[in-house]
């Protein structure tokens, strides 16, 4: 008996350590893939979305970030109850001096809220790595308080009142090299933007100006329908008032 309860007690602890292992965590494989990042960049914080997603699939980005000062970047993705840790992979460090560093030789907290990236310690430094988050948009704290630029997939456009977002409202449009580029002079809460495939917004606005005509259509055939029944209704005599017989202005009999 007391052998059956010992194996158990291994068993669950290994299910538990397993678990753990698999359960989350970013490796250093990861940390360590391969991608090109543009570290010459004017404002603090670029954000490149080179894949727009799907119904299946998630928007995947580039980040770069300013983190000269800072001994730490934390990065979290808000929830309706509690904060959830943003996966990362393909981190790269580039200090002042053009020396880089990758992703397995950073200190990097992968905790159950955020995820935690140390700093080393220069006073000048840019931080890079790729992420992904759902599809068509992008929603995020600002983890460094500056100017940010997004650059949406060639063909995109985030414009739109109804089927486009862009927040703060601050953020100016740009067209470079045929992608849209959205630029903050400073952001500091968050930044949200909604985006879509231009042709998208096309079809969408002559589905609107369709239904709208099939709407105006039906409203015109309906009146007329009416009015001919009342004209019908007339010629037989149905729509005629029948006069009061104390209609006239004389008083009613026996009054006068």
């Amino acid at each position: 008996m007391n052998t059956r309860l010992l194996v158990a007690t291994v068993a669950v602890a290994l299910l538990a350590v397993t678990a753990g292992c698999l359960g989350g965590g970013i490796s250093d494989e990861q940390l360590d893939e391969e991608a090109e990042y543009d570290w010459e960049t004017e404002e603090d914080v670029v954000i490149d979305i080179y894949e727009p997603g799907g119904f299946i699939s998630d928007t995947e980005y580039r980040a770069v970030y300013n983190v000269s000062g800072q001994d730490r970047l934390t990065l979290y993705q808000r929830g309706i109850t509690t904060d959830s840790p943003v996966q990362i992979r393909a981190v790269q460090y580039r200090s002042a001096d053009g020396e880089f560093i990758n992703g397995s030789d950073l200190d990097v907290d992968y905790g159950d809220d955020s995820t935690v990236i140390h700093l080393p310690d220069d006073e000048e430094g840019q931080l890079a790595f790729t992420s992904s988050t759902q599809s068509k948009q992008l929603s995020q704290p600002a983890y460094v308080s500056g100017s940010y630029r997004v650059i949406l997939p060639e063909g995109y456009a985030a414009s739109d009142f109804l089927i486009g977002h862009i927040s703060p409202r601050s953020g100016e449009s740009q067209e470079i090299d045929g992608r849209t580029h959205i630029v903050w002079d400073s952001v500091s809460s968050s930044l949200s933007v909604q985006f879509y495939l231009e042709r998208n917004q096309y079809i969408f606005w002559g589905s609107v100006a369709v239904f709208s005509l099939v709407a105006l259509g039906g409203y015109v055939y309906w009146k007329r329908q009416i009015e001919a029944i009342q004209e019908k209704r007339e010629e037989m005599g149905l729509n005629v008032e029948q006069p009061d017989e104390f209609d006239d202005d004389e008083p009613p009999p026996g009054m006068g």
